[in-house]
């Protein structure tokens, strides 16, 4: 079962709380570690800029 399809099946048993526990677990074990940006103090403005301009290129 793909991700798209356990939140289907999430959504579909959300009122089972056994079924809906363990789908969301497994969900939730699937997840990966994002990248973490620093704090904004911490950078230059020119670089949050650009961390913006790429996202929203990513959108696009």
């Amino acid at each position: 079962m793909n991700n798209t399809e356990l939140r289907q099946y999430l959504s579909e048993n959300r009122n089972d709380e056994e079924k809906f526990s363990q789908a969301l677990e497994l969900l939730m074990s699937r997840k990966t570690e994002s990248f973490k940006y620093p704090l904004p103090s911490e950078i230059e403005i020119e670089e949050i800029e650009a961390i913006f301009q790429a996202k929203l290129n990513q959108k696009q």
